[in-house]
């Protein structure tokens, strides 16, 4: 079975995020998406929203995907999660693996931890975002969704949210004050 496995701190989750899934399914030669929100992303110091309250959302989001699963292998370990060690973890069930970044992640990527192995073990798909520019050695997936968590924290606009979460991510991040960090 091959699939494509797509990480992410999904604080909180958004229109893009649908979009980059979708376009996963619709693109590459894949019988899933596995959908893996980090416990803590390696490269941040922390999260707005605890993982298992992300993890909800995003397992309420993709609830009607047939093709889309949510894992909670790293909201589990209660720690930050390399890539590679999720990438081991599924290799050992799925014969090939895409691993789905966005753009924005293209300039630290050589930085990841042992890099060279997980270059090795999965076929890179990179979303387009803010018109970086893609390397031709990756695949692509045309999203360009002018959506980021991170502005989403700062200017809760629900139209920008999946609808059936919408109300309960804007609730959240105003009672807990992540407009201020």
């Amino acid at each position: 079975m091959i699939i494509a496995l797509y990480g992410g701190s999904f604080d909180p989750p958004h229109l893009g995020h649908i979009h980059v899934v979708q376009a996963a399914l619709q693109t590459l030669d894949i019988e899933k998406v596995i959908i893996v929100p980090a416990y803590v992303n390696p490269f941040k110091k922390g999260t707005h929203a605890p993982a298992q309250l992300r993890s909800k959302w995003l397992k309420q989001i993709f609830f009607d995907y047939k093709n889309v699963e949510v894992s909670d292998i790293e909201t589990l370990a209660s720690r930050a999660v390399k890539s590679i060690e999720t990438v081991e973890h599924f290799s050992k069930l799925y014969k090939k693996i895409y691993f789905i970044i966005g753009a924005d992640n293209l300039a630290s990527l050589q930085k990841w931890h042992q890099f060279e192995a997980l270059d090795r073990a999965v076929t890179w798909v990179v979303a387009t975002r803010e018109e970086i520019a893609i390397d031709a050695q990756y695949i692509q997936l045309q999203v360009d969704q002018p959506i980021s968590s991170t502005q989403l924290r700062t200017q809760l606009d629900k139209k920008q949210l999946p609808d059936m979460v919408a109300d309960e991510i804007k609730t959240y991040y105003e009672e807990h004050h992540a407009r201020s960090h």
